[in-house]
């Protein structure tokens, strides 16, 4: 049967799921997941690699300070009563947790790390299990203060972490879901934890007195008290300060700060009579009592879990969520939610020299956050001055020692340097200039960039495609186009798609009537060529309204009670979905919409126990890793050749029943396991996955995983949409879908001519667009 695509979740916790390594027979200890012994033995060495091979972290050192043993002191009062599973009612902790969903199941005495015991309550209090929530917190902080990462926080950070410790339980338990929230100014009214108490004042103003709260007298911003009110209420302050209440939120909104910012009023130190105060005082009115976690003790604990849970952001926008999204993570896998793979945690490189160059990550990552939001939100000005201020810092940083460390790190834990990051913001800089036209200092941002490699160097390919074009194009410098794509040519770096388009613009500048006087120039160019397949087209009525975008296509649903004569149903479908019903009357009864998850779910399958292999150093760093750190670089071909190159050549000659044999295995044994490469769902079962491997055979796969495994990151994008099969002739078809406007992409192109020399029936199928008629439409 045709499966319509199936696309996993959209989650933080798929880049950078996490699970410790279990001990055979028994839950996990603490030298298995990388984590400190407990608190019964506070002056033990740290272990956290492979026993076999002998690697160890060691925790410090018994006379540096009492941060270990101070940490070991904090769970004691945790211990003795059985581990218990979440209630029922936290385990749905609603949008105040924040925390992610998941599917698979872990136990959570074995995710805990804290062996057969589990916390409970100080003496004096009732004997009841700790919510998971706090029971995870607190293993955190045990974890990273009982390492080496403990030298990252100074006696102002050892503050807060003690003032924490001295915290009811209650108080404990209120402040970590607080902090599990943004950081915004909440409603008492709208905190809902029965679970702490059904009166939250006591612990309210035990964490204001500790200094870790602050409540409505700190409240001094009026755009920030504004937020607080709903549409009714602010309609209502609008119309006390006779403003017009009708409109959107939003309308009402900017209406009411302008009237505050006559007098440039947003502090308490203004005069009682201006407009900002009134405005202020009148809406804490209607809000009442609110609260907000303080931000310098909450920074700590942030950096505390980044520290335990260190993953490069992929997406983007988590950058934002320091420590947040990694104790959602903890929580949900102790909650049973997530089942993570089994590997062992071995650190070696200290990523961090001092507390300074942690906190200069963290203040970078924030940046990118900032002008990302910035960029979305299409304020240009407010992400250029953002860009200005993120370079001035990284000038700061190159004429530093910093550069000198950071070239002895492997590039995957190089991108957790400060440095890293703002070369990130650099480029995200000349988008902004470009969207701006400012075209010179776009490409002096660029030139810039590409005087160094040690930073970003898999982006060189995008960097020297956009120089080229805005010399050529938009600057009109045509003689220093050519020497770009020369130079780009030439680097080592530049990779398939990025090296094609180079080479395609050198051959237009080369074809160019306008442009002979630069052939020489363009001589003894690397050639780079790739073969065109063959093309199909077919035709799809489009949905009226919706552009080129939607289509209708008859339901082959049988429909009941339809009388002679009547229209056929028709339904709303994607163009890959009109393509897949084309195949189905070509004699294809298994298709699958998926891009490029087919063949990395696949290559995950065969892969697997290379993929999580023991032994390589600072791959494996925390125990919620759904991939290794190098996955994504060319040291993961390199750390794992040997196996990687004996399993390719053990593919290319293996029966079906073996290759069944081993997509099975890892099925069985690993299935819902969070997993960068591997979506569990985009097969409907293993059936369908094997008779898939029985049309490609051992020759193919050997062949793409070989691609896959030498250059993952930029061989990842490009793969076919379609993958269709006989499950009974066993003949297959990979195609890939173009809309009426739509063109191949660079990628593309290589994937498709690598696709073909490997044997694979290829070929593009093109959806033309033709007018609609009325059609009964079924939901």
């Amino acid at each position: 049967m045709f499966s319509p695509v199936k696309k996993r979740p959209r989650s933080g916790l798929s880049l950078r799921a996490r699970r410790s390594n279990a001990s055979a027979g028994g839950g996990p200890q603490a030298s298995d997941r990388g984590l400190p012994e407990t608190a019964a033995e506070p002056e033990a060495a740290l272990p956290t690699g492979n026993s076999g091979s002998g690697a160890e972290e060691k925790s410090g050192q018994e006379g540096e300070g009492s941060g270990s043993r101070r940490w070991s002191k904090l769970s004691r009062r945790y211990r003795k009563a059985p581990a218990a599973p979440a209630p029922a009612s936290e385990l749905e902790p609603g949008p105040e947790a924040g925390c992610l969903s998941g599917a698979g199941a872990a136990a959570p005495a074995e995710a805990s790390g804290r062996g057969d015991e589990a916390p409970e309550q100080a003496e004096g209090e009732d004997r009841f299990p700790l919510p998971y929530y706090l029971s995870n917190f607190l293993m955190v902080l045990e974890a990273v203060l009982g390492s080496e990462d403990k030298e990252l926080f100074n006696e102002e950070d050892q503050h807060w972490l003690r003032t924490f410790q001295k915290l009811s339980v209650a108080g404990q338990k209120l402040y970590v879901r607080l902090f599990q929230r943004k950081l915004n100014w909440l409603k008492i009214t709208k905190l809902n934890y029965p679970e702490i108490g059904l009166d939250l004042t006591p612990s309210i103003e035990e964490l204001r007195l500790a200094g870790l709260l602050q409540t409505g007298s700190d409240l001094c911003d009026v755009s920030e008290a504004l937020d607080l009110l709903s549409a009714p209420e602010l309609k209502l302050l609008a119309k006390s300060f006779h403003l017009r209440p009708q409109g959107q939120r939003a309308e009402i909104l900017k209406s009411l700060l302008r009237l505050a910012k006559q007098q440039s009023i947003f502090s308490c130190n203004q005069n009682p009579s201006s407009p900002g105060l009134a405005i202020l005082n009148r809406t804490k009115e209607l809000v009442g009592h609110c609260v907000r976690v303080a931000a310098p003790a909450r920074a700590v604990f942030s950096r505390v879990l980044l520290l335990f849970n260190l993953t490069e952001w992929t997406d983007e926008e988590e950058a934002a969520a320091a420590g947040q999204s990694q104790l959602s993570t903890v929580v949900i896998t102790n909650m049973g939610h997530v089942t993570f793979p089994s590997y062992t945690v071995l650190r070696e490189k200290k990523i961090f020299r001092h507390r300074d160059d942690l906190l200069r990550y963290v203040e970078a990552t924030y940046s990118l956050a900032e002008m990302l939001t910035a960029m979305t939100r299409g304020t240009w000005s407010d992400a250029l001055q953002i860009y200005k201020t993120a370079r001035e810092k990284w000038i700061q940083l190159e004429n530093s020692n910093d550069v000198r460390f950071h070239q002895e790190l492997p590039v995957y834990l190089r991108c957790f340097t400060a440095d890293w990051v703002y070369t990130r913001i650099r480029f995200r800089g000349v988008e902004i200039l470009q969207r701006l036209r400012m075209y010179e200092e776009a490409v002096e941002e660029l030139k810039s960039l590409l005087e160094q490699s040690i930073y970003c160097p898999a982006s060189r390919g995008r960097w020297w495609n956009r120089l080229s074009l805005n010399l050529h194009q938009h600057l009109k410098q045509t003689e220093q186009a050519v020497q770009c794509l020369r130079k780009g040519l030439d680097d080592v770096w530049v990779h398939t798609g990025h090296r094609l388009a180079l080479y395609q613009r050198a051959m237009r500048i080369h074809d160019s009537p306008s442009c002979k006087k630069w052939h020489h120039l363009l001589q003894d160019l690397p050639v780079m060529r790739v073969e065109d397949v063959s093309h199909v087209m077919i035709k799809g009525r489009t949905c009226p309204g919706m552009g080129n975008s939607l289509f209708l296509m008859e339901n082959t649903r049988e429909v009941p009670n339809l009388g002679q004569g009547e229209p056929c149903s028709t339904v709303i479908c994607s163009v890959e979905e009109v393509s897949l019903a084309h195949y189905r009357q070509q004699g294809f009864d298994q298709g699958i919409h998926g891009e490029g998850a087919i063949f990395l779910t696949l290559f995950g399958l065969l892969f697997w126990d290379i993929i999580f292999l023991s032994g390589i150093p600072d791959v494996f760093r925390n125990p919620y890793q759904a991939c290794p750190l190098d996955l994504y670089t060319d040291c993961f071909y390199q750390h794992r050749r040997e196996p990687i190159e004996s399993r390719v050549e053990f593919l290319q000659d293996a029966p079906i029943e073996t290759l069944h044999s081993l997509i099975a295995d890892v099925w069985n044994n690993h299935r819902n396991t969070t997993a960068t490469l591997i979506n569990w769902e985009i097969f409907s079962s293993l059936q369908q996955a094997q008779s898939l491997v029985s049309c490609l055979g051992g020759l193919f796969l050997s062949g793409i995983c070989s691609i896959l495994a030498k250059n993952l990151r930029h061989c990842r994008g490009g793969l076919p949409d379609l993958v269709v099969w006989n499950s009974h002739s066993l003949q297959y078809k990979l195609a890939e879908v173009k809309g009426p406007t739509d063109q191949l992409s660079h990628k593309q192109m290589v994937w498709l001519d690598q696709l073909r020399r490997l044997g694979a029936d290829v070929e593009v199928c093109h959806v033309s667009a033709i007018g609609a008629r009325s059609h009964q439409l079924s939901s």
